[in-house]
């Protein structure tokens, strides 16, 4: 296989890893980013459309520094890393005027499924424009690794009518694929398109969490198969079925708050965790998962955690 992905542990061969330039870094609030904390949502509304190195410098810089050091760390881990482009032009503005595109997250503007490469639609109308920069390594996974590129239909401008699909809602577990759902970000109709595109030998599952979590991966990780990590007050119906006799550590919903269940799987028994999760690297390695913290609090605290700065092209593992 020289493109695809079938699992969450598969061994991390090539992957695409966020950028964070001091200057690109733009704040933005819309009304679907209800699940951004009260400081950061206090933040995010006074200061729409400013960049942010002038609302916090050292924020920003290490912003920048812990995603680069992400990159660094994958390199020497023998991991081909490709990042995306700046944006230029009109794509910084392209469909939202309350501020400009960044790159930091590539895991909710791509999904790749199998051989599936996909354009999302974002429920956020200033993330739509994070596709152009992502859209040279898209071609070359088209061209060079046989990639099959779909794009999902974007959803309304209101952002209430989808579909919506994004990359952090979706969790891979061999032919079962469960996508979240909680008005957030993805929604059924997205799900719909993925059952569809994927065809009849994939269950695609719908997983209902609470109306404020942004996506299914702020409460949900598959470590290994049979190891998860989870927040059961933020999921409204449990975990999916094939899930629940799985070894579970389970985290309050301030350690979710604090993306303890968005890490990095390297492989099966590795995974790099922010170095602020101190209890779940305990109980991660009490299960003999070999990790690697790394801090990572500058992302985190506009959002996104390790799984989110990150997606992967190419993971090692059988679809059976």
């Amino acid at each position: 296989m020289s493109f695809g992905v079938h699992h969450e542990w598969g061994k991390l061969r090539e992957v695409v890893i966020g950028i964070a330039p001091v200057e690109d870094v733009v704040l933005f609030h819309e009304q679907s980013a209800r699940w951004m904390s009260p400081d950061l949502a206090e933040l995010a509304r006074h200061n729409a459309g400013r960049r942010l190195i002038d609302v916090d410098a050292d924020w920003a810089r290490r912003c920048e520094r812990q995603m680069d050091a992400l990159a660094e760390l994958l390199v020497r881990e023998g991991v081909t890393v490709h990042r995306p482009q700046r944006l230029s032009g009109v794509e910084r503005t392209f469909l939202a005027p309350n501020g400009e595109g960044d790159q930091l997250f590539p895991r909710d503007p791509m999904i790749v499924v199998s051989e599936h490469v996909i354009d999302a639609s974002l429920r956020l109308l200033c993330r739509q424009r994070e596709r152009y920069g992502l859209r040279p390594i898209v071609q070359r996974a088209v061209q060079q690794m046989g990639a099959r590129w779909s794009s999902v239909p974007l959803g309304s401008p209101g952002c209430v009518d989808g579909p919506f699909l994004e990359g952090g809602d979706v969790l891979l577990n061999g032919r079962e694929v469960y996508v979240g759902m909680s008005g957030c970000a993805s929604d059924l109709a997205g799900a719909d398109w993925l059952k569809a595109l994927l065809g009849r030998t994939y269950r695609v599952i719908p997983v209902a969490m609470r109306s404020n979590v942004l996506h299914l991966d702020c409460c949900l990780a598959l470590v290994r198969p049979g190891l998860l990590i989870h927040c059961p007050e933020k999921l409204i119906d449990g975990l999916p079925r094939a899930l629940r006799d799985w070894d579970k550590i389970v985290v309050s919903v301030d350690e979710a708050d604090r993306l303890a269940t968005n890490g990095l799987i390297l492989e099966e028994g590795r995974m790099i965790v922010d170095d602020g999760n101190g209890r779940v690297i305990d109980e991660l390695r009490r299960r003999k998962i070999e990790v690697i913290p790394l801090p990572f609090d500058g992302p985190i605290g506009l959002g996104g955690g390790l799984r989110c700065a990150h997606h992967p092209l190419l993971r090692e593992s059988a679809l059976e």
